[in-house]
C-alpha cells in the first residue's frame, strides 16, 4: 500500500471522502461549494504519484503540485457546527 492509499484509508476511517485535486479558482470554487452543502472540509497537499499529469513537464508538474490541493469533505458535526458559530 502507498502512502496516498495509507492516508486515505486514514483518512476514511475519520469520515473523510476524498473529492478530487484542484489549484487556483478552481480549488476556491469547490471548497465554497462544499461549505455551501454543509460539508466540512479538509485540504490536503496533493501527491505528485497519485496525480499524474501526462503531459507535464517535470519543473512544470512539479510548480503545480506544490499548489494543488486534494479536497476531502465530510458532513459537519455537532462540534464543528458550533465551532462555525463562534467564528
Amino acid at each position: 500500500m502507498s502512502a496516498t492509499e495509507a492516508r486515505d484509508a486514514d483518512l476514511e476511517r475519520e469520515g473523510w471522502t476524498r473529492r478530487f485535486t484542484a489549484i487556483g479558482a478552481r480549488l476556491d470554487e469547490a471548497v465554497e461549494l462544499y461549505r455551501g452543502l454543509g460539508f466540512e472540509i479538509r485540504l490536503e497537499p496533493a501527491e505528485p504519484q497519485a496525480e499524474t499529469a501526462p503531459n507535464a513537464s517535470g519543473c512544470a508538474q512539479c510548480f503545480v503540485m506544490t499548489l494543488a490541493r486534494t479536497i476531502y469533505t465530510r458532513p459537519l458535526s455537532a462540534d464543528a457546527d458550533e465551532l462555525a458559530a463562534e467564528r
